[in-house]
């Protein structure tokens, strides 16, 4: 037995042997190596353990069939597995908070991925190493300048860095360098126990071949993470992810526009550029390109983009 899964089995019967936790699957690589293990605890020590995914409603679609397949297959062997659908879904969130989720604004973790397992032992797939991956690839903000309310949080910060031109630079961490084995959660009243946190990429992926562990078919796809679609951690990358699920786009379009209706009813002021659901998704996605840029089709037929109108 490996020295990491062995470390990581004897922290889930020392931490949970006598009540037993939740495993949190997200759908994702870590969350499988995850289940693994501690069917390992299971078999060895007799840990009790049950699983839980919490369904975010802009779940890729092999996400949510894979999900169900893990759940058919635990059940199988007599392991409670628990799909939790949140009250609102992504679409009406957007419209309750009048505004598109952000990196600095997310909300929608809040009600649709931390809304469940109050008070209980939670057991998550959080890694170091890809709070080191995320730092240098996504889940960025840039000010021009330093804001006053952020300059007391700023001070020996480890989420926050200057720039050269005085700007501040914010890292929104899932997985922070700061994360422990076992840490409490005062918020929600969680404990949250994480196995595998100084697990590196190398060992991950060797373990999952070496171990044979079924994961998520958008792996095999050249997929790298497996999320939410749509999210903003995951920056230009979500530019993929509305090709390969368009349905998606409309959806958020159409929320946004929902969102504008809503904005107007509580009196809101919307942001420079916010005329349509359409205008909306633009900003989101921090296109750079100018309204009122033209594109053809395949037929040689002219068309404004975000505003779908045909020229010629």
């Amino acid at each position: 037995m490996e020295k990491q899964e062995k470390n990581a089995i004897e922290i889930l019967n020392l931490l949970c042997g006598n009540n037993g936790c939740t495993i949190a699957d997200s759908g994702g690589k870590d969350s499988s190596v995850l289940k693994h293990i501690a069917t390992k605890a299971h078999g060895m020590y007799g840990l009790p353990f049950s699983i839980r995914h919490n369904h975010t409603t802009v779940d890729a679609p092999e996400t949510v069939y894979f999900v169900r397949n893990e759940k058919k297959k635990y059940e199988g062997m007599g392991i409670v597995y628990e799909i939790s659908f949140p009250k609102e879904t992504m679409w009406q969130l957007i419209v309750r908070h009048c505004t598109p989720p952000t990196r600095l604004m997310r909300y929608c973790c809040a009600d649709l991925k931390e809304n469940t397992g109050f008070g209980e032992k939670l057991v998550t797939g959080v890694r170091k190493a890809e709070s080191r991956n995320r730092k240098d690839n996504q889940g960025i903000v840039t000010f021009t300048k330093p804001k006053k309310r952020l300059k007391k949080e700023i001070e020996g910060n480890e989420d926050f860095r200057e720039t050269d031109k005085r700007g501040v630079i914010v890292y929104n961490l899932d997985n922070d360098e700061n994360r422990r084995i076992i840490e409490s959660c005062y918020r929600t009243h969680k404990t949250l126990i994480n196995p595998l946190l100084d697990w590196d990429d190398d060992f991950l992926w060797w373990y999952i071949k070496h171990e044979n562990i079924n994961l998520n078919p958008l792996y095999g796809c050249g997929q790298c993470r497996v999320g939410c679609v749509g999210c903003p951690m995951a920056g230009d990358k979500r530019w993929d992810e509305f090709e390969r699920y368009p349905k998606y786009k409309m959806a958020y379009i159409r929320a946004f526009d929902r969102m504008l209706i809503e904005r107007t009813r509580r009196g809101l002021e919307n942001k420079k550029g916010w005329a349509t659901g359409l205008k909306v998704f633009k900003w989101w996605m921090e296109d750079k390109n100018i309204d009122g840029q033209l594109s053809f089709d395949m037929d040689g037929r002219i068309y404004e983009e975000y505003t779908e109108e045909w020229l010629q």
